[in-house]
Parts: structure tokens; sequence; C-alpha cells
């Protein structure tokens, strides 16, 4: 918002002399500066003046710096894993994943060496008799 608020005023007052200016109303300044730093970029209002230019360029470079923080910020929310809902609710550390595996098939290991012993005595004694 202080982006655009700013960005509105500092381009209304740069273009508010020029005689061939199209941005002569703070509605015109403030959709301008809207489109401007989405990127989205109509046309349909521009500054003709170099001061305001110069606005366009730190409007364009905020927009492109906020919209890719938004971006970055959102993409590490979906991409990364949830805190505290692996095993010991440590899943959200580096390598917890992998960790959590190796745990699982060490378990199963274990299982299966149970298993074993206990069919074995099944067929020793199945033997006996």
């Amino acid at each position: 918002m202080l982006v655009i608020e700013s960005g509105a005023f500092l381009v209304l007052m740069a273009e508010r002399g020029a005689p061939d200016a199209n941005i002569i109303s703070a509605s015109d300044a403030m959709w301008w500066v809207y489109v401007t730093i989405t990127t989205v970029g109509y046309g349909d209002r521009y500054p003709v003046t170099n001061a305001g230019r110069l606005v366009g360029v730190m409007v364009m470079t905020m927009g492109v710096g906020l919209f890719g923080t938004l971006a970055g910020f959102i993409a590490n929310k979906l991409l990364a894993p949830e805190e505290g809902t692996g095993p010991g609710g440590t899943e959200g550390t580096p390598g917890a994943g992998f960790a959590a595996i190796q745990n699982t098939l060490h378990e199963q290991k274990q299982q299966n060496e149970q298993l074993l012993e206990r069919l074995n005595r099944i067929e020793q004694q199945l033997r006996d008799r």
C-alpha cells in the first residue's frame, strides 16, 4: 500500500505540469501505479516526463521485488514440511524425513527377525512330534 500511495503521489506531482500528460488525476495515478506494480502494464496511462519515468522505474522495481518475495513466501509455505509432524516431532529439521524412513526400516527388520524366530520354533516343534 505504501508503494502504491507514494508512487501515485509522486507520479502525479511529476506529471502535473506537462502539457501532454495523461496522468492528470489521483484516480489516473492510482490506476497507473497499480497496473505498473503488478507488471500488467496496459499502457492506457503512462508518464511522459523524465521525473515521472523515474518514478515508474522505482515502482516497477518495487513491484518485481514485492511480487517475487510474495511468490517466494507462498512457495516456501507450500513446499516446506510441516513442523513437528514426524516421529519425535523432528520432521521440520533437515534430513528428518530420511531419518524417519531409516527408523521405520529398522523397526521392520526387527519385526521380521522376530517372526523368523517364531517360524523356526514352530517348525522345530512340528518336527519333534
